[in-house]
């Protein structure tokens, strides 16, 4: 964010948020076959920088790669954005090409952790970044779990090559885990035959046992009131509720579980990647509260403008996209103008409609005393489906008058899309089992162990090797899941463990959740349980009925 470093990327630091990528998407796929082709190309895009495959000398973009890079490029740069996943590669870029940069030689130190989850290109920035720097990193092969971010687990053995006098030291004790769950880890992790240095865990007896439950219900439905009353009956025997984490790998299954804590008055918050956006109203007063910060945000123009036809707008939109390249005109400017019949573009009625109504609802929120007024009218208190965002939005507008408009909205995003777990705990914390990495709770209940989902099924096209790597890296993350448990057997915690599953789902939600049942029959989807709960070996307890 410094300045100096903006200039020199020659780019707006304006993420997209996930829900804005639609019209991107829209907007491209008419020249690329379709949304889905988009999609891919995206991921090729980002994992190329990510990777720093463009520095390998013998690596050779396609014709239409390289193409739908730049058409990309160029709508970013219309719209004054980036992606999240051109970040690193962007500030990669500055560091390698500025040997004399300050940010070079700044740090004396620098501590990393999960050095094995970073990419290539984030590896690479640490490496440039302890010019003048010590340098301590820590890692572990059994819990690589991000190749969808194209995670480069070999950079932490790599790193020993390149620092020939680095000390490598060893950390085998679980300090944290009750002894029956390292053991079921142990057992887990062993089904893994590509780990590049096999090793188990070496329990601490002082920690106890543990309280390790399995239990399979029969629905979804079941489950959630199943997790629910554990919560209930955990906290009523004097459990706090900070000290309880759930896990669900899909915010379908791990949405009704903070839902259904909520009905129950349990404090409880979701960490889902912008789970407060998960309605299309908060998305819609998201949207407009950008356009309020900022009326030139025009990514949050193209959203509105968008909604209201099929695919985006996209034709009538390109119109305008085109007369403001040629023009030099905003699009804020050039839809004011349409909008006043000032300026007249074929296909453009729908937008134009939308632009106006826009610029009715703008007009209300000036005529508002401050920005909790704002916020009020944009989430209202009666639409449930807001509720999340309105109070973080609420709590942040508390204090701040309307000039400050832009810290706001740059506050709100960052709260949204880069959620912090709070130092003080106090709530049932709910998230994916990635979104775990590093943390640990006395209690920790691990939701939709099914096959189909944990793990996903992968792909028939993809090689042997790829699928057989795919569930191994499937399985580090639940062997991730199971030892965030901690003992505190000094404080009557003695690190309890609860893994649940259903037999059965409706099959449009099992879609939803990208599971692939084990069959279907009228509407519901049949599951199994997952593989990793079996692997988990004769020190798992079995399964019980919920």
């Amino acid at each position: 964010m410094r300045n100096h470093v903006l200039g020199a990327t020659n780019r707006v630091a304006r993420p997209l948020n996930v829900f804005e990528l639609a019209p991107l998407i829209a907007d491209l796929m008419k020249d690329y076959n379709g949304k889905r082709k988009v999609g891919k190309l995206m991921q090729a895009y980002e994992a190329a920088w990510a990777r720093l495959q463009h520095h390998d000398p013998g690596f050779a973009q396609s014709p239409i790669d390289v193409q739908f890079g730049t058409d990309l490029l160029n709508w970013l740069k219309f719209h004054r954005a980036m992606l999240i996943g051109e970040v690193i590669p962007l500030f990669h870029g500055y560091l390698r090409t500025n040997p004399a940069a300050q940010e070079r030689r700044e740090f004396a130190h620098i501590l990393v952790d999960e050095f094995q989850d970073l990419n290539k290109a984030e590896q690479d920035v640490v490496r440039f970044l302890s010019d003048g720097a010590d340098v301590c990193i820590v890692g572990d092969d059994d819990q690589s779990i991000y190749s969808f971010k194209y995670a480069h687990p070999e950079g932490i053995r790599d790193w020993l090559e390149l620092h020939p006098n680095a000390d490598d030291l060893h950390l085998d004790d679980c300090r944290r885990c009750p002894t029956r769950v390292v053991e079921m880890a142990n057992s887990l992790i062993s089904f893994n035959k590509m780990r590049p240095v096999p090793r188990d865990l070496v329990p601490i007896p002082g920690n106890g046992e543990g309280d390790v439950r399995i239990i399979q219900y029969e629905n979804l439905d079941d489950e959630v009131s199943g997790i629910t009353n554990i919560v209930i009956d955990l906290i009523g025997q004097g459990m706090a509720p900070g000290d309880i984490l759930v896990l669900a790998q899909r915010k379908e299954i791990g949405t009704p579980i903070y839902e259904s804590l909520i009905a129950s008055d349990i404090p409880a918050r979701s960490y889902y990647s912008e789970a407060e956006l998960h309605s299309h109203d908060a998305q819609w007063g998201f949207a407009l509260l950008k356009l309020f910060a900022d009326r030139e945000d025009r990514v949050a123009l193209r959203w509105l403008v968008g909604l209201s036809g099929s695919n985006w707008n996209a034709a009538g939109y390109k119109r305008i996209r085109q007369h403001c390249e040629e023009s030099g005109a905003s699009p804020w400017v050039v839809l004011s103008a349409l909008s006043a019949g000032v300026l007249k573009l074929s296909y453009t009625a729908k937008i134009i409609e939308a632009f106006t109504e826009l610029v009715g609802e703008l007009d209300a929120l000036e005529k508002c005393a401050d920005l909790e007024e704002v916020v009020g009218l944009l989430f209202p208190l009666e639409n449930d489906s807001v509720r999340d965002i309105r109070e973080i939005a609420i709590a942040l507008a508390k204090g701040l008058g309307m000039n400050d408009r832009t810290v706001f909205i740059s506050e709100l995003t960052t709260v949204i899309s880069q959620p912090d777990i709070p130092s003080l705990i106090e709530d049932v914390r709910v998230m994916s089992l990635h979104k775990s990495k590093g943390l640990s709770a006395p209690v920790t209940i691990i939701a939709g162990c099914v096959e189909g989902l944990l793990p996903r099924q992968p792909d028939a096209e993809l090689p042997e090797a790829e699928a057989a790597a795919m569930i191994e890296e499937q399985r580090r993350t639940f062997f991730v899941g199971i030892t965030r448990v901690k003992a505190l057997p000094a404080e009557g915690k003695p690190g309890t463990l609860v893994i649940t599953y259903a037999r059965k789902m409706s099959i449009a939600l099992a879609k939803r959740a990208l599971i692939t049942p084990a069959s279907t029959s009228y509407g519901v989807a049949n599951l199994l349980a997952s593989r990793f709960v079996i692997e988990l070996g004769p020190h798992a307890p079995a399964s019980v009925k919920g």
